[in-house]
């Protein structure tokens, strides 16, 4: 939450006064039973129908996959249903764009960012615990540094990764099976 960030900055500043900081922490405070609240009653609507209920479970097997990422990708999934792993990609915005004109004219490249963009932000969130812990996602970004790439880059890269992983799930309606860790 951006409350949280801005009550870590006051509570390192010794002039922000203490009626502040108290307020601050009531809001968070209010903010996450809030959030609570609200997840209690999407899981509640999910529930009552048996297969949304089995695609929101084997969603939540996915390493780096919460309850908040889960919910966004089961109603992204279910409203593109039809849609394969290049649309998915697409619908999400996280397709790579060039640009190029001619011979001698060439950009950067970029994502594309046409898609859903609450479903790119809860992506790049869940892609900072996935690149920790989940094996696969965890291989591309850790590749993507290696080769220099800017660490935005690589944590885009591993979004898309991650994207294609629940989506494959939820096709496949089969739990998430880690892959073995290669030693090295």
């Amino acid at each position: 939450m951006a409350y949280q960030g801005l009550l870590e900055a006051f509570s390192n500043d010794p002039f922000t006064p203490r009626r502040l900081l108290a307020s601050l922490n009531s809001e968070i405070r209010v903010m996450k039973q809030k959030e609570v609240k609200r997840l209690a009653c999407a899981q509640a609507m999910i529930n009552k129908e048996k297969k949304a209920s089995l695609s929101l479970a084997v969603l939540q097997s996915v390493v780096g996959i919460g309850p908040v990422s889960s919910i966004t990708l089961l109603t992204f999934f279910r409203r593109y249903h039809h849609a394969n792993r290049e649309q998915v990609v697409a619908l999400a915005g996280l397709d790579p764009v060039s640009y190029q004109s001619g011979t001698s004219v060439h950009r950067k490249g970029r994502i594309s960012k046409q898609g859903d963009k609450v479903l790119r932000k809860c992506l790049y969130q869940a892609t900072l615990s996935a690149a920790r812990y989940n094996i696969s996602v965890r291989a591309i970004y850790k590749r993507l540094n290696e080769a220099g790439k800017p660490k935005k880059v690589a944590r885009i890269a591993a979004a898309r990764k991650l994207l294609l992983i629940a989506h494959a799930v939820y096709k496949s309606g089969q739990p998430y099976r880690r892959p073995v860790e290669e030693a090295t």
